[in-house]
């Protein structure tokens, strides 16, 4: 009898024994289901926050992007359709600016010498500051600049120099007389050349400084009319407030309106320390170039707009569906070429 009773005891301990561990498991489960739970609920949470902060990043940069291209291609334009306006042959400079034509062929040249080339002329047309170029009437603005301007030898008649462009530099009269037949040096050519750019455009300020205000005007207005349309579906949607929506525009108007007139004015300070750029910048691809590069800022606001309202269904769900299984394709093709390219 003892030995039953000490049985059912042993038993029922063992019994105890047992429920209290299967009831220890059960709460380290449910600890363990509810750490997972908020592990996963955490970390959907973080990659869903990270990607609403990568879609913000994206579209800031997209942004910042197409107004920097607005004021770069604005004032490139600008520009550049200034200078491809101007006499790119001397025929064309013989019939719009006569005075100039006939002072670059005898500048620098003797009586006995032979006539200057008409390609060394326009060579010589190129040599003067861009920036006495632009306005109304380039030939008075040119004339102005060269008034005091003699044909200067940087290797004089004396010591064999020629009249070729590449051996003339235009230069303030008094100091060509004072140097006589010494030939100039390079400290000379750098000093001529910030001169002349400085005198450019302090005697064109009155054709530049309008210039600048313009570009920047327009440059400004387009790119704030393309935000407010570009946005306006946001808007539309809820994804914005009217309070986000005005700020946004009014960032896009500082920004423009402060990177423009520093594009015009390291534009200004090149073409005038540097005359030759003027030609590659009157090029018919570089004018086209930067013509593009302003429509491409126009363009790409009101493409993104689209594309965020064709993902959140603004055009119905099946427009949704086929846009998103295209992305997914198009980001298959590129992760396969990434894949095969690493191998």
């Amino acid at each position: 009898m003892d030995f039953l009773h000490e049985s059912k005891k042993l038993l029922q301990a063992a019994q105890n024994a047992a429920q209290e561990t299967a009831q220890k498991a059960g709460e380290a489960i449910d600890a363990a289901t509810e750490i997972t739970t908020d592990f996963v609920t955490s970390g959907t949470q973080t990659i869903e926050q990270w990607t609403q902060d990568s879609s913000a990043v994206i579209n800031q940069t997209a942004q910042q992007a197409s107004n920097t291209a607005a004021s770069l291609g604005a004032t490139g334009a600008h520009l550049a359709t200034a200078l491809a306006a101007l006499p790119q042959t001397v025929e064309e400079l013989a019939r719009e600016m006569p005075k100039i034509a006939q002072r670059l062929k005898s500048a620098g040249v003797r009586s006995t010498d032979l006539p200057r080339s008409d390609a060394e002329i326009m060579k010589l047309f190129d040599k003067i500051p861009a920036t006495s170029k632009f306005g109304r009437d380039p030939q008075t603005t040119i004339r102005q600049f060269l008034s005091d301007k003699h044909g200067s030898h940087i290797i004089p008649h004396s010591q064999g120099g020629s009249n070729a462009a590449n051996n003339i530099v235009w230069e303030v009269g008094i100091d060509n007389i004072r140097r006589s037949a010494q030939a100039m040096t390079s400290g000379e050519q750098v000093y001529i050349r910030i001169y002349n750019a400085v005198d450019s455009i302090v005697r064109n300020a009155g054709a530049i400084a309008p210039m600048g205000i313009t570009v920047t005007f327009t440059a400004t207005l387009t790119q704030v009319i393309v935000t407010a349309i570009a946005y306006s579906l946001d808007l539309y949607r809820g994804d914005m407030t009217i309070e986000e929506y005005q700020q946004l525009i009014l960032e896009t108007a500082k920004s423009v309106g402060l990177s423009t007139p520093i594009f015009f004015l390291v534009f200004i300070a090149v073409l005038a320390l540097f005359p030759e750029f003027a030609v590659l910048l009157s090029a018919p691809a570089v004018v086209a170039g930067f013509n593009a590069l302003l429509g491409l800022s126009v363009a790409t606001p009101i493409i993104q707009s689209l594309t965020r309202h064709t993902e959140a269904g603004g055009f119905g769900e099946e427009a949704s569906s086929q846009y998103n299984q295209l992305k997914s394709s198009l980001q298959g093709q590129i992760d396969d070429w990434v894949q095969s390219s690493s191998h």
